[in-house]
């Protein structure tokens, strides 16, 4: 049975777990290397606009490859994604989620290089809370949400995600899905928008997502008392 066919027959329980496959194990340990290999390759013996680019690819994948590795080892028995009901395991960032801490989620898309790119996005509330609990690299990564979500229309970050879409194309959509992050979140000075990439919701859809978490907020919401 599928997990949302489970959700909607049965709810959260038993819990819906998302796990890393070979696949995700092959990309760590064939891929990320692949990629680091290349970056240093450029960085030796590239021209300068290839050193560049090197440089950069080393900094961005290894980074990635880090936090890709961490997440890997964490999700464990947890698995990657979890829904109890309870609240959500975000294995990104080691985190468990209260029920009372998630506001509605949605679709956040944008273009770029001719391509569209769709994950999901929801409401954390009580940021500072959870912030609290992370380690270095999740506090870097909850301040870059934070950032996102709490700049100015016309900004800094705009005028970059601007000039980025005159090379990859998209830089207008980007705009105007930063728009809709910034109004989701302009009544909570302590709430910040995190996301739920494909890496870590294998089996489930932007859509199947978006049904678990909306339809568990709204039957929460229906089931806590007046006042």
């Amino acid at each position: 049975m599928k997990a949302i066919e489970q959700f909607r027959q049965t709810g959260l329980t038993p819990p819906i777990r998302t796990r890393a496959g070979i696949t995700s194990w092959a990309f760590f340990l064939l891929g990320g290397p692949f990629l680091i290999g290349g970056s240093v390759l450029a960085l030796l013996e590239g021209n300068i606009l290839e050193q560049v680019i090197g440089a950069f690819g080393l900094v961005f994948f290894g980074f990635c490859l880090l936090l890709y590795g961490g997440l890997l080892v964490r999700s464990g028995s947890r698995g990657m994604l979890t829904f109890t009901e309870r609240g959500i395991y975000h294995a990104l960032y080691g985190l468990e989620i209260d029920w009372q801490d998630v506001g509605p989620a949605w679709v956040y898309e944008v273009s770029a290089a001719g391509s569209r790119h769709a994950d999901v996005m929801f409401i954390l509330r009580q940021a500072s809370l959870y912030r609290r609990q992370l380690g270095p690299i999740g506090k870097f990564l909850f301040a870059v949400m934070d950032r996102q979500a709490k700049s100015r229309k016309g900004g800094a970050l705009e005028m970059g995600v601007r000039a980025f879409g005159t090379v990859a194309g998209g830089g207008a959509d980007v705009s105007h899905a930063l728009e809709g992050m910034r109004q989701r979140l302009e009544q909570d000075d302590d709430a910040i928008a995190l996301g739920i990439p494909r890496i870590i919701r294998f089996g489930l859809s932007n859509d199947d997502v978006i049904e678990i978490i909306n339809t568990t907020v709204l039957r929460r919401a229906g089931d806590a008392p007046p006042g």
